[in-house]
């Protein structure tokens, strides 16, 4: 197994929100770490030790792996670990503070994004909703 590169792929798809393949790359860093196959670098250029990559690799995977089903357990996608902050993806204005508030004030289709830069959740707000119903 080429650890680095199930690495960088559990990275990618973690980015991607590809649940599925995250919890596959996750499952099979884990089971190479538990055989005592070498770790992946973690941190890019920076050499930090085998110690350090095998202590974050396994804790991260385990971590992505958890979230993982979080999300596909939920049928809305939402994690029930995860604070809800949600801006519509389209306008960028902020939603409401709870789920069950955004559907009543009519938001749709919001969903998780682990690599958000401020809000947790993007979805589309009643404005811009009823702009692209009009088009």
């Amino acid at each position: 197994m080429d650890s680095q590169a199930t690495w960088d792929s559990l990275l990618s798809e973690w980015t991607a929100g590809n649940w599925l393949e995250v919890i596959d790359l996750a499952e099979a860093l884990l089971g190479w770490l538990k055989k005592d196959g070498f770790a992946p670098e973690t941190m890019g250029t920076l050499r930090l030790g085998a110690d350090w990559n095998r202590t974050l690799a396994t804790a991260m995977a385990t971590f992505a792996l958890q979230r993982s089903n979080e999300v596909l357990d939920n049928p809305a996608g939402i994690p029930s670990t995860v604070p809800f902050t949600l801006s519509c993806a389209t306008c960028n204005n902020e939603g409401p503070s709870t789920v069950g508030q955004a559907i009543n004030a009519g938001w749709s289709h919001f969903y998780y994004v682990p690599a958000g830069m401020s809000e947790n959740f993007l979805g589309y707000c009643p404005i811009c909703r009823k702009t692209d119903l009009e088009i």
